[in-house]
C-alpha cells in the first residue's frame, strides 16, 4: 500500500557546521584530507621527476625550494600533525587496553604513540641527512 504523503525533511542551512566549536573543528578535521592529496600529488610529481631523468629531478628539487611551495608544504605539515593529533587521540577509544585486570587509560597510549612518531621522525631524519653527506 503507497500513501500520498510526503515526508518531513528538516532544512538544514548550508553554514550548520558554523554554529558549534565541535562541528567548526569536526570540519577542519575533514579538511586534513585536502593537503593529504596535495601531498601525494607532488610525491607522485616527484617521482616522475624522477624517472624522467637528472634534469627533471633537479627542476622538482628547485620548485620545491620556491618560497610559496615551501609556505605551501608547511601548511600541509600543520595540517598532517592536526591530523596525528586527533587520529592519535581517538585510538584508545578504538581499541581499550586491559593489562593485569585493569583498563589502560589514555594518557600513556597517547604519549606512546607521539614518542614513536618522534622517533621514526628522527631516524628518517637522521639517515636522509648522512646519505646527504
Amino acid at each position: 500500500m503507497t500513501t500520498k504523503r510526503k515526508p518531513y525533511h528538516q532544512p538544514i542551512a548550508a553554514n550548520w557546521w558554523l554554529k558549534l566549536g565541535f562541528y567548526r573543528f569536526y570540519m577542519l578535521r575533514e579538511a586534513t584530507a585536502i593537503p593529504a592529496v596535495w601531498f601525494s600529488l607532488e610525491l607522485l610529481y616527484g617521482l616522475f621527476a624522477l624517472k624522467k631523468g637528472e634534469q627533471s629531478w633537479l627542476a622538482f628539487v628547485a620548485l620545491l625550494q620556491h618560497p610559496v611551495m615551501l609556505v605551501i608544504n608547511m601548511l600541509v605539515l600543520a595540517a598532517a600533525l592536526l591530523h596525528s593529533k586527533t587520529w592519535f587521540d581517538l585510538a584508545p577509544k578504538a581499541q581499550i587496553l586491559v593489562l593485569g585486570g585493569k583498563k589502560v587509560s589514555p594518557g600513556p597510549i597517547v604519549k606512546g604513540l607521539w614518542a614513536v612518531m618522534i622517533l621514526v621522525s628522527l631516524i628518517l631524519l637522521t639517515w636522509v641527512v648522512i646519505q646527504e653527506q
